[in-house]
């Protein structure tokens, strides 16, 4: 079982407990990680409430784990243990075992099975992909894939990255096998998520960054598995150039790789440039990849003649399987006897301390009658390949028995392959963006985003049907508002400039609204506020207090300069019907109704708010969609009141 605590001991932590303890406030989302983690040791040292404690050390939990400090998580995890119904807390938790492979993998099936039972399908394949992820780990290649099978069945109801990702693990299975149609399958699975990625990339301009690097790794996989399992060196060359520059956490290792396959290839000019600057690059901040420098030292050797072994007779523990195999092969069928004995011993060393108990591992756990007799035959070919050690290392200067006895034991750890660099590099970076994808907050200005909106709006609908079923006035407004001329700012001032102004917008906004009112980012430099009312009244009051916190004065630049920003709103109070009963309208529809008003005070000259005060007739809705709002104001389908008319007195139109 898993070393650290899955259940909170203390009966007090329950779902309605953490509902009623203090909100985590709106400024946290704008400071930076380590002002996040010095505000919440802060108030940790203020509280001895068991309730407030478990909330504080959580969020500080998760905060660490995004940050990628895997012992910071782990720590707080064993500080205040996850709560049963707190199933993101366990999963961070899970994620960050201690070692315990066989733990983890049982913890985050249950985690899955509850994740299920919740209602949570985009959790629970989380939780399963990153249990097939732990049992290939094991060496239990057939339940990874049976975990990845069911993970792809719940995927299709899960987010779409979360499909992406479960579909690249899987890719990477098919890799890591050595069969080269798998190998082609997997990439051909690769290739397919980097269009999606790319796609989603488009629909989601806030998380360019986020896709711009899961792109580049997606890239740089393809380029490794190339170079390490199928020898195509000039598809690798075109996989790794096509990779972002720009994605420091990749580039040695991708110009070491390009190195190697043009060195292979012949290109001795391009393998000597990218060696020099695969040396002036630093190493990646989260993987152990101290092993490139051997790789080096085999591009030098190759293309000079003479290189330093040090770096290849000390592999880390850390150095995956897949790349070690790689390395000791290459070294194995080295002319210079140095190398070649460190390469025969090398493989030798995997064989016992690692791929025999997987092999026996992986036998007794099941796989199909076609795995078990493969898996039997492999091991009869490490049984020849010990027996025969000795008498290798005696007859090291014989070339063709060496060759001979290589062609064997290639064979067996292509076929007994289980892990690969890239499902160790991509794993712990991988998830904590996964992670991140499922915050429900916008990066740049700190507002709740449109995912956030779509889970909440319901709630608010809800409460206005109660209050009219009750007989209560309480309702809603839906006002959608964008800044006037923001491509003009873009265009003269730059897309800094511009980042500045949302920011400020955003605080603004925050400023002139309450604490209950849901104001989210609903995409480039559209907002969307949902605010609760007691009357139909407020909801003109709402448009000028927006627009009087946006104009109030000028928004100030990077340098001094200063800027006068206006906005334009549409509001739409949610529809009551002649009976008093609150409208069955989709928020889908208000939004759009919203967007149409917002639109027509565009065309009045901006800077104020367009109100559609009442639909005489809801059935027309359709209607009204679809044609200008103009034309269904004409019509007498809709009625109307705007700031303008607001300011000369006259009444709604």
């Amino acid at each position: 079982m898993l070393a650290l605590p899955v259940r909170a001991a203390d009966g007090a932590i329950t779902v309605k407990a953490l509902e009623a303890q203090p909100k985590i406030p709106a400024e946290f989302a704008r400071m930076t990680y380590p002002q996040r983690i010095e505000w919440l040791e802060l108030q940790l040292a203020s509280t001895t409430d068991p309730v407030r404690r478990y909330q504080l050390v959580s969020e500080r939990a998760m905060q660490q784990y995004f940050q990628g400090n895997s012992a910071g998580t782990l720590a707080d995890c064993r500080r205040v243990a996850p709560a049963a119904f707190d199933l993101r807390y366990r999963l961070a938790c899970a994620s960050t075992g201690d070692g315990d492979l066989k733990g983890q993998a049982h913890e985050l099936l249950e985690i899955h099975a509850d994740a299920i039972k919740a209602g949570d399908i985009d959790l629970a394949t989380k939780a399963l992909s990153s249990a097939a992820w732990a049992q290939s780990e094991l060496g239990d290649i057939a339940g990874a894939f049976q975990s990845y099978e069911q993970a792809l069945k719940l995927a299709g109801k899960a987010l779409p990255e979360t499909l992406i990702d479960v579909t690249l693990n899987t890719a990477t299975l098919y890799v890591v096998h050595g069969d080269r149609e798998y190998v082609n399958k997997g990439i051909a699975l690769q290739e397919d998520a980097i269009a999606r990625f790319r796609a989603m990339k488009k629909q989601y301009p806030g998380d360019a960054d986020y896709f711009d690097s899961v792109i580049t790794l997606t890239q740089f996989n393809a380029g490794v598995a190339h170079a390490l399992h199928l020898q195509d060196y000039a598809r690798a060359l075109r996989w790794l150039g096509e990779m972002d520059p720009r994605q420091i956490e990749f580039r040695q290792g991708a110009l070491v790789f390009s190195a190697l396959s043009a060195a292979e290839l012949g290109r001795t000019a391009q393998a000597r440039e990218w060696l020099r600057q695969s040396r002036e690059t630093p190493a990646s901040a989260e993987t152990d990849t101290a092993y490139l420098a051997c790789y080096q030292q085999l591009v030098q050797l190759k293309l000079d003649g003479q290189a330093k072994l040090a770096p290849c007779r000390d592999l880390s523990p850390k150095t995956p399987l897949e790349v070690s195999l790689d390395l000791y092969k290459r070294l194995a069928i080295l002319p210079h006897p140095d190398w070649r004995l460190v390469g025969l011993d090398g493989l030798h060393r995997l064989f016992v301390q690692t791929l025999e108990p997987q092999l026996k591992q992986s036998a007794m756990r099941g796989a199909s009658r076609a795995e078990l007799s493969r898996l039997q035959l492999e091991s009869k070919l490490v049984g020849q390949l010990l027996e025969k050690e000795q008498a290798l290392k005696r007859a090291e200067q014989d070339k063709l028995a060496t060759q001979r006895l290589l062609a064997v034991a290639a064979v067996a750890i292509l076929l007994l392959v289980l892990l690969v660099i890239v499902l160790r590099l991509r794993h712990n970076r991988k998830l904590a963006r996964q992670f991140l994808s499922m915050s429900l907050e916008d990066g740049l200005t700190g507002l709740r985003n449109r995912r956030y909106f779509e889970h909440n709006v319901g709630r608010e609908i809800g409460l206005v049907k109660r209050a009219c079923h009750e007989g209560a006035a309480h309702s809603i407004v839906f006002c959608l508002f964008d800044i006037d001329h923001f491509k003009r700012i873009n265009d003269q001032h730059g897309h800094e400039a511009g980042d500045r102004v949302l920011v400020e917008f955003a605080r603004r906004i925050q400023g002139a609204i309450r604490d209950t009112d849901m104001l989210v980012r609903w995409g480039g430099e559209e907002f969307l506020l949902v605010a609760r009312v007691a009357h139909a009244g407020e909801a003109c009051r709402i448009g000028d207090r927006i627009r009087a916190a946006v104009s109030s004065a000028p928004f100030v630049l990077a340098g001094g300069a200063s800027l006068d920003v206006t906005c334009t709103s549409g509001i739409v109070p949610y529809p009551r019907m002649e009976s008093g009963e609150a409208a069955d309208i989709p928020w889908q529809r208000l939004v759009q109704l919203a967007d149409a008003a917002m639109y027509l005070g565009k065309r009045k000259g901006r800077d104020g708010w367009v109100c559609i005060d009442r639909l005489p007739d809801i059935g027309a809705l359709d209607r009204i969609l679809s044609q200008d709002l103009e034309v269904s104001l004409a019509e007498g389908l809709v009625e109307l009141s705007d700031s303008r008319q607001a300011l000369a007195g006259t009444g709604p139109t």
